[in-house]
């Protein structure tokens, strides 16, 4: 049954759940805990619980002063289900305005505020640089590409199929490697960028990372924003990076961008805006792989690893 104002407690909101980010961290979250736990090892969903993810709503019952009837919301912990009670403390009030519901899910969402803070603000990006990244076609590799061109940069991509590669071309990108049909990779992005990497943004880990740190120019920024092609496997099966030793005479910065503790501050207001606007002039395509139903949610994050999406992938609920 539907849960009603009845079952809520002080300071709780029933959440009518619209639209759910698909995303790699979840497969974390999903995995066996580690063979050798560190002190603090990463979050594991509770068994017998709906997973939860980054989520948008409407709010159809509430006991929070903070949220009326009619309010859209999103909340990092929405549970994957129909209808969702949350505490007010775990909901953001949405601004009202004209773009669909899911858009903060989407262009304006997780995957693009990280691509953002990580080209912008990492990234350090000069104008005539040279920048490459990784899952260039993906949720936020396709905002890293038109948020460097835009300031100037050559943008070398790496996708994972002929039609992705395509894709990426037609977002501006100067050049790109399909990783899986190049042979040696470390030649492919010499020969993409015969003057070196000056940004590496990297997506995936392993040995794609490994790869790119042998292009680096001297004083690059590397900046390390997931590690899917790590996530959910064995520690025994997982390799170190092994070019390190290639980076410390160039001098070169390593930064991680986690996109949680920057919500609420002026980076994001500052994306808000510049995304706003490329969006209203039609400058920023944002490529959505939208999939129907709820039933439709355990395929979505298996087709995500299996690099079936095309874009970023949302459930709408």
């Amino acid at each position: 049954p539907i849960p009603d104002i009845k079952t809520l407690a002080k300071g709780q909101v029933l959440v009518h759940v619209s639209a759910l980010s698909v995303d790699p961290h979840q497969r974390i979250f999903i995995s066996p805990p580690p063979e050798k736990p560190t002190i603090k090892s990463a979050f594991r969903y509770p068994l017998g619980q709906p997973i939860f993810g980054i989520g948008v709503g409407t709010v159809a019952a509430s006991k929070s002063t903070e949220f009326a009837v009619g309010d859209k919301v999103r909340s990092e912990g929405m549970p994957w289900q129909a209808y969702a009670i949350l505490g007010e403390d775990q909901l953001i009030k949405l601004p009202a305005s004209e773009g669909a519901l899911s858009d903060h899910v989407g262009v304006y969402g997780m995957a693009a505020f990280t691509a953002y803070l990580s080209t912008v603000y990492a990234g350090k990006p000069k104008e005539g640089e040279t920048i490459l990244i990784s899952a260039a076609s993906g949720a936020v590799g396709q905002v890293a590409v038109q948020l460097a061109k835009a300031r100037g940069l050559r943008v070398v991509g790496m996708a994972g199929s002929d039609d992705k590669v395509e894709h990426v071309k037609s977002l501006g990108a100067d050049a790109v490697i399909n990783y899986k049909t190049c042979g040696d990779l470390d030649a492919a992005i010499v020969e993409a960028a015969p003057e070196g990497i000056d940004i590496y943004f990297d997506n995936v880990g392993g040995e794609i990372l490994d790869t790119a740190l042998l292009s680096l120019n001297s004083l690059a920024r590397v900046v390390l924003c997931g590690s899917m092609s790590t996530y959910g496997a064995a520690q025994s099966k997982l390799r170190g990076v092994l070019n390190l030793p290639s980076i410390i005479v160039k001098q070169v910065t390593l930064q991680c961008i986690y996109y949680l503790p920057h919500y609420g501050t002026q980076r994001e207001t500052d994306f808000l805006q510049e995304m706003a606007q490329l969006v209203e002039q039609g400058k920023m395509q944002f490529r959505v792989d939208e999939r129907i139903g709820l039933e439709s949610a355990p395929q979505a994050l298996a087709d995500l690893f299996a690099g079936k999406n095309f874009g970023k992938l949302i459930v709408k609920a």
